[in-house]
Parts: structure tokens; C-alpha cells; sequence
């Protein structure tokens, strides 16, 4: 069967939206795990740890860099074998966990403090071609769907002078692969993958791959991720536009009414994912938290809605955690609905109790247009509650002042410095409790200061 124009157009629209965080996905990757001559290489099956928090000169092209927890992170190809990661005994108090990501920014498991308390843990993370047993030692088997996996690590940093017990665990941290961790010889290399698709540098609307050629790229990318049984027809119907693993595909070569009818599918499913971005959760108090477009298969994967939250989720806040690890809160309005901007703003954010957490909390300052942090003199970006600096009231009440310059003497803990441009604050709320899931408690709005 050979689609016409309106077929094409339609199967192209749903398959980049598809494709759409696998895409985005890729090119974050990119220049710390595939390309050599990136900046801060990496490189795949090692897990880096990070020793800076996010700040406008370091990993500042991710949208929302979180500066509570340093970093760790792999990218793990698991075609040959599965990976082994130890992690150290922690104080009890000490928030930490291990996130797995599949090639699809599924979510597909949580550990850490949340779900298994501060034990040291041992897990052995497994792709969709091993069949093996776990040797002893090992406390979880993790099952990744795709022959990528992302691996992110966080420890809550407690103050500025917190890095030396951090740096300390983060020592301890065992990652190999399963023939290392067992002693045994390793297996055979896989096939030769395709050669990587280059994208020149850090740039997301390139990430994007927002023409006709996605479609060359989504290709390379389906090596690594094998179809089930729920997407078939799916992968049937994509198929008829030239859709496939390993599926060689020149865009020059196609038919100028094919190629029309693909981009304009394109065009269709990216103006698609930018109006769920815009509306991706009903305001609160001018608050913005979806507790829907983070997790696993079971609720980005399945349903046309769903692929469409999982590309908004890519674009809005990519490898972010599911809700029952932490609510993400954003807010670019006052409570008068006006536009939050540090040029002559000066604005309060006040709580009656503090956010009901069992983890912890933190406000960080973000460049609205961009979502990544900006430039402030302070080198401050962000109000954590284990700041020994925050104050609060004699009655447990805690106020954020949100302002450029800074405040009076003594309510430097309270400051949130806001940079002369259109801003988002984003709440970090880690380990929510109840209500905070249930939409029983929501943040107050933020106010323009009283004087």
C-alpha cells in the first residue's frame, strides 16, 4: 500500500511526536556520552559524578538544572551485558536516589531513600536481550525495555560546606558491568551499532530534528529500542513513510510531494507539543503542577494522549522524576497575573507552614524564556530549606523575598535574587507527602512586596 498525501502527513505527525523525546533525548546525550571532541565528555558506560551544582556556566542547556543534589549519571548500553551499581550506606538523614530512565525518558524505576531507606543497595540494571541470573550480592534486578539506559544519581547537598562528606560517598559508588562485579569472563561484543547521527553542538531546536530527516534519525535510534507487543501496529503504520531500526532513509531522495506531506506533519505535531507545554497543568495560585507527565510506560505510552505528554514532559523538564519522588512547581505570574521580572520587581512569597515534604524543599530561579539559570552577581540562585542562613517566623511561618538587589542585613537566607529579565520560580518539593499529591495542599501565589 502506498499512502497519498494526507496518509503521509497524518503517520508523520504522530510518529514525531513519537519520536519526539527520544530525539531530544539524544542530542542532550550527545556531547558528554557519544562525541569525543564534546564538551564535558564523558563517554557511555561510566558513571560520572558531577562536582558542581548547576550554575549558568555549567550543564546550562538542560532545561531546569537542578542545584540541590550534585550529580551523578551514566549512559549504559546494555547489549552485551547488564550493569552493576553499588551504592554506600548513608546517614539516615541524608536524602539521596538512583533514577533509570529507558531511551524513551521513561521512568521505569526509582531507588534511593524514598523506597528502600539508606541501606547500602546493590542493583543490577538488565536490558530486553539478557536472560541470565543474578549472582549473589545482588539486591534488585532493574529491567530497562531498551538497550540504552540513563542512569541519574542525586545526594541532597546540605550547605556550601557539605561537598567533602559528599564527595566521600560518592567514592564509594561501584559501577561495572555484571562480568566485572562477578568475576567471570565477558561475554561476546555485541553487533557493530550504526554510526552515531551527529548534532553539531548543545542547541535543543536542533535537537529537535524539526524537518523531514527526523525520520533518518529515529531510525538509528530504533536499533536500540525493540518493539513490543503493544506498539506493532504502531510501528506497522510508521513503517509505510520509511520508519524503521536500522531502515536506511535519504531525505533528498524522496518525492517532493512526499517530503511536503512529511514536514508538514512535522510542522503539525511540533505545534502540537508546544501548545501541551503551554498548557501542561491547570495554575494554582498561578502555580503550574502536573502530576501526569513524568513515570513509566504505564501512563506515557499507550494512547495518543499519552505520547503527547510524554513529548511535552521531554520538552518541558527532560529526565525529570516522577511525582511520588518530587513535585515539580513552576510559576512565571504574580498573584495580579502579571509577568514576574526582576527589573523592577520586588515580590514575597509567604507560607503560613512550610511545604509538606518528608524529603525536603527548595525555590530556584530560572530565565523564563530559556528555563535554564541565569546570571545574578550573588552567584545565589536558589532558597533550600537546610540552609542554615533561612529564618522563619515565631509562629513557623517562612517568607521568600524575591527581589534583584539584596535585602537587609540578616534576611540574606530568605533571598531569592531574581536577575533584570522575566523570571520562573520552581519549587523542588522531594518525597511529598499526601496532600501535596492529592491537590489538598497547593503553594500561595507569589505577591508583590508590601513596601
Amino acid at each position: 500500500m502506498n499512502p497519498g498525501p494526507d496518509d503521509i502527513r497524518a503517520i508523520a505527525e504522530e510518529a514525531y511526536v513519537y519520536a519526539y523525546p527520544m530525539l531530544l533525548g539524544y542530542g542532550f546525550s550527545y556531547p558528554a556520552n557519544i562525541d569525543p571532541a564534546g564538551p564535558n565528555h564523558i563517554g557511555m558506560n561510566r558513571l560520572h559524578h558531577f562536582k558542581n551544582l548547576g550554575n549558568p556556566k555549567f550543564i546550562n542547556v538542560v532545561p531546569w538544572i537542578n542545584t540541590d543534589t550534585p550529580y551523578g549519571s551514566a549512559l549504559v548500553d546494555l547489549r552485551a551485558e547488564p550493569y552493576v551499581i553499588a551504592i554506600p550506606e548513608m546517614p539516615d538523614w541524608r536524602f539521596q536516589d538512583v533514577q533509570f530512565t529507558d531511551w524513551y525518558t521513561h521512568n521505569f524505576a526509582i531507588r534511593g531513600t524514598r523506597t528502600d531507606g539508606n541501606a547500602a543497595r546493590t542493583y543490577l540494571l538488565a536490558g530486553p536481550d539478557w536472560s541470565g541470573g543474578a549472582p549473589p550480592g545482588i539486591d534488585d534486578v532493574i529491567r530497562c525495555e531498551t538497550r540504552i539506559a540513563k542512569v541519574i544519581t542525586r545526594i541532597l547537598l546540605e550547605s556550601p560546606d557539605d561537598w567533602s562528606p559528599i564527595d566521600a560517598l560518592e567514592a564509594q559508588y561501584r559501577f561495572m558491568p555484571l562480568s566485572a562485579w562477578a568475576g567471570t569472563a565477558p561475554p561476546p561484543a555485541p553487533p557493530p551499532a550504526p554510526p552515531p547521527i551527529m548534532w553539531p553542538k548543545p542547541d535543543a531546536r536542533l535537537f529537535e530534528a524539526r524537518s523531514a530527516d527526523f525520520i533518518r534519525r529515529l531510525n538509528f535510534l530504533l536499533e536500540f529500542c525493540p518493539t513490543v507487543p503493544g506498539e506493532a501496529a504502531l510501528m506497522g503504520r510508521f513503517a509505510e513513510i520509511g520508519i524503521g531500526a536500522r531502515r536506511p532513509f535519504d531525505v533528498s531522495a524522496l518525492p517532493t510531494e512526499q517530503r511536503e506531506a512529511i514536514e508538514a506533519g512535522v510542522a503539525a505535531a511540533h505545534a502540537r507539543i508546544m501548545a501541551r507545554v503551554k498548557n501542561i497543568g491547570v495554575p494554582m495560585n498561578g502555580w503550574v503542577y502536573p502530576l501526569d507527565i513524568r513515570g513509566g510506560r504505564g501512563i506515557l505510552a499507550g494512547s495518543a494522549d499519552a505520547y503527547l505528554r510524554r513529548a511535552a514532559a521531554a520538552n518541558y523538564a527532560i529526565w525529570g522524576p516522577t511525582a511520588e519522588e518530587v513535585v515539580y512547581a513552576a510559576v512565571e505570574t504574580d498573584a495580579d497575573g502579571d509577568v514576574l521580572d526582576g527589573t523592577t520587581g520586588d515580590y514575597e512569597l509567604h507560607f503560613d507552614r512550610p511545604p509538606p515534604v518528608k524529603g525536603f524543599w527548595s525555590f530556584t530561579i530560572y530565565n523564563a524564556a530559556t528555563r535554564c539559570l541565569a546570571e545574578h552577581p550573588s552567584g545565589k540562585f536558589a532558597v533550600r530549606q537546610r540552609d542554615p542562613a533561612v529564618r522563619y517566623g515565631s509562629d513557623g511561618s517562612l517568607t521568600i523575598r524575591i527581589r534583584h538587589d539584596s535585602p537587609e542585613p540578616g534576611g540574606e537566607g530568605n533571598w531569592l535574587p531574581a536577575p533584570r529579565m522575566p523570571f520562573q520560580v520552581v519549587a523542588r518539593l522531594f518525597w511529598p507527602e499526601p496532600p501535596l499529591l492529592d491537590g489538598s495542599w497547593t503553594p500561595p501565589a507569589i505577591r508583590k512586596a508590601s513596601s
